[in-house]
């Protein structure tokens, strides 16, 4: 049933006929309001719901023995629920049994709202409910078997239009967080059709909200709520936050800070803030501006871990592409991924990859240890029996093989008494053997003059030793590598870059791999360079290294790594460049890094690859970005 009608009144005099007059007005007006009220069912009962059960439908209990109407005729049992109706309401309803039945119980359950009726067990036997306000229920007719229990269900389903009272004008009204309007000029709404029984309403002015609970019967339908108009004016709201590179987000928009803090106006309300930086944990919260400036100070806990890393067999310590230590590391490390490697030369690189979080805030972990890497060399030559030491300890005498030798270069000397010392860098590759075959040549008391090459017009010719002055003409060097009879070999240039330059300057061909892979022939990977389209423009290291003429290319990372880190080829190379009037090499301990053209397979996270490169100062070769800024120096083959 629904109820929506307003009586306004109106002080004024009226003699007696005239009141008379309005009394009878009134009082039809009642009849015909009546009437209506009467017309529509404020009580549903749903026949639908109607079924029989073998346990208590309420309870879940085994259902009790029933009994018998006054001519001993068999009953059933109906428990009625009634939603929307409280038990103070379900004591005042009747059963009006139409049909040849009797009522034997109409009682409210003592469990939820519900209503238990017993009555004669009959087919098509008809009834309704009764309230003394709400009314007549609907009609039902239902078959009961004897002794048999139903459940059913009914509900209230009367509204009143509810009037909501503020003290503002555009006030939105939520009810049950349903959106039913604003309020109006008058600072009111109307709200139609709400049940009867207990809502939520809530009043949401700007960012300032209120809600209450309400409950809503006939003598209840006008409600106010009122707004904190003063909680709800603009304010300062001032954030003082270590460390000074966070950020504030306030309901979605971010401010950043300048010396530490910063302010904002905001009107009043709630909000939600978040504070956040690289390698801290976040802070989220709320506050309520209300009438007075806000103000919160917020100190931020690092997100990082105190890390210890041990290398067995003092291995280099490599993290996330950069080299830390030799042997042991120590250090904090922010929250993330990260990649730690063992290398050390010769030895196949061990990798261990860990994510650190501040939950455990000290940790130490011991990297696997880089496995060796065997190549051979087999040594051959006269005189028989001449003594041969590798890398400074006696090995044996001629001829003779060496097995499990590490890779890289090895410094090989062949010597006897009588004769001159032979000297050769030897490069040992994996699981290949390095063939070595020298005559070593008698001493004499004379000058010997085939030790330094010799000179006409400023032209040198063979032989040549590693360390003499090279040129022929069209190419200036110091010899670095020579053959055994001195004819050939290769020379480094007289000069180097005068700045740095990059492996590569273009973003795609970063992110590629072009095949220059030799580490031991820089002039293949420089062939591999000169396919790519536009390299002059693309790759700054060659281009200066082809510039400066015909054979110049930039060297592979062991052709870098023996005029650099062999300390006996790298000392008489810049003895003569000096003498020369060359570029000298920067010694070990100076700050400097040394390109090479072999490029290195590791992939950073943004696409880019590495290549290799000779650090002067720590005396190490390593990799790193393409991108990367280094000193250039050419070689070529004579």
């Amino acid at each position: 049933m629904h109820y929506e009608f307003c009586i306004f009144f109106t002080t004024f005099v009226v003699n007696s006929r005239t009141m008379k007059h309005f009394l009878a007005v009134l009082v039809a007006l009642c009849a015909i309001f009546t009437a209506v009220a009467q017309s529509e069912n404020s009580i549903i009962i749903d026949q639908k719901s109607f079924r029989p059960v073998h346990t208590d439908a309420l309870t879940g209990a085994n259902i009790d023995p029933i009994g018998v109407d006054s001519s001993r005729r068999p009953c059933a049992r109906i428990k009625m629920k009634i939603k929307k109706m409280n038990r103070e309401d379900i004591d005042k309803l009747d059963v009006k049994i139409i049909t040849n039945n009797q009522l034997t119980k109409c009682k409210t359950a003592d469990y939820e709202n519900g209503l238990i009726l017993e009555m004669t067990a009959k087919p098509a036997t008809r009834f309704y409910l009764n309230h003394p306000e709400f009314g007549q229920s609907n009609e039902v007719t239902l078959n009961l078997d004897p002794n048999k229990e139903y459940y059913m269900e009914a509900s209230l389903n009367q509204t009143y239009s509810i009037v909501v009272n503020s003290n503002v004008t555009d006030a939105e009204v939520y009810l049950d967080n349903e959106y039913k309007g604003r309020t109006d000029s008058s600072n009111s709404l109307t709200i139609k059709e709400v049940f009867i029984g207990e809502h939520t309403l809530k009043l949401t002015y700007g960012n300032i909200s209120h809600e209450q609970k309400i409950e809503v019967n006939s003598g209840k339908i006008s409600f106010r709520q009122n707004v904190d108009i003063a909680a709800s004016e603009p304010q300062f709201v001032v954030f003082t936050v270590e460390p000074q590179s966070a950020v504030v987000t306030i309901d979605g928009k971010h401010y950043t800070l300048q010396d530490g803090a910063m302010r904002v106006v905001l009107d009043g309300g709630t909000y939600n803030y978040t504070v956040t930086a690289v390698g801290y944990h976040s802070k989220s919260g709320t506050f309520t501006v209300a009438g007075e400036k806000v103000t919160k100070s917020i100190s931020l806990t690092a997100d990082v871990a105190n890390v210890t890393l041990t290398a067995p067999n003092d291995a280099d310590i490599w993290i996330n592409g950069e080299k830390k230590g030799r042997g042991s590391w120590s250090g904090r490390l922010t929250a993330g991924a990260y990649i730690f490697e063992a290398k050390k030369e010769g030895y196949r690189t061990a990798t261990l990859s860990k994510h650190i979080t501040s939950a455990q805030p000290q940790q130490s972990y011991t990297l696997p240890a880089p496995t060796p890497i065997y190549g051979s060399i087999m040594v051959d030559g006269n005189p028989i029996n001449a003594d041969v030491t590798l890398d400074g300890k006696p090995v044996g005498q001629l001829p003779l093989k060496l097995n499990d030798i590490l890779v890289g270069n090895h410094t090989l000397k062949l010597s006897k008494s009588g004769y001159n010392t032979y000297t050769q860098t030897v490069t040992v590759a994996e699981g290949k053997t390095a063939t070595i075959n020298a005559t070593l040549t008698k001493q004499t008391t004379a000058t010997p003059t085939t030790t330094s090459p010799t000179t006409t017009k400023g032209k040198t010719s063979a032989p040549y030793k590693v360390g003499d002055y090279y040129n022929d003409g069209a190419k200036e060097g110091v010899v670095f590598e020579v053959s055994v009879d001195g004819k050939h070999g290769k020379i480094v240039s007289m000069t180097q870059s005068a700045s740095k330059l990059q492996w590569s300057s273009d973003k795609t061909e970063q992110k590629s791999l072009i095949g220059a892979d030799s580490k031991t022939n820089g002039a293949y990977n420089m062939a591999k360079v000169k396919a790519r389209p536009d390299w002059q423009s693309k790759y700054p290291a060659f281009k200066w290294c082809t510039d400066l003429g015909d054979g110049w290319y930039l060297p592979a990372i062991e052709e870098l790594k023996k005029f650099i880190l062999d300390d006996t080829i790298h000392d008489v190379v810049n003895r003569t460049l000096a003498a020369k009037g060359g570029k000298k090499l920067y010694n070990k301990g100076e700050s400097g890094w040394y390109c090479s053209s072999t490029e290195h397979d590791y992939q950073f996270s943004n696409g880019e690859f590495c290549a290799w490169f000779v650090n002067v100062g720590s005396g190490n070769p390593g990799y790193y970005n393409k991108n990367d800024d280094y000193y250039v120096r050419a070689v070529s083959a004579f």
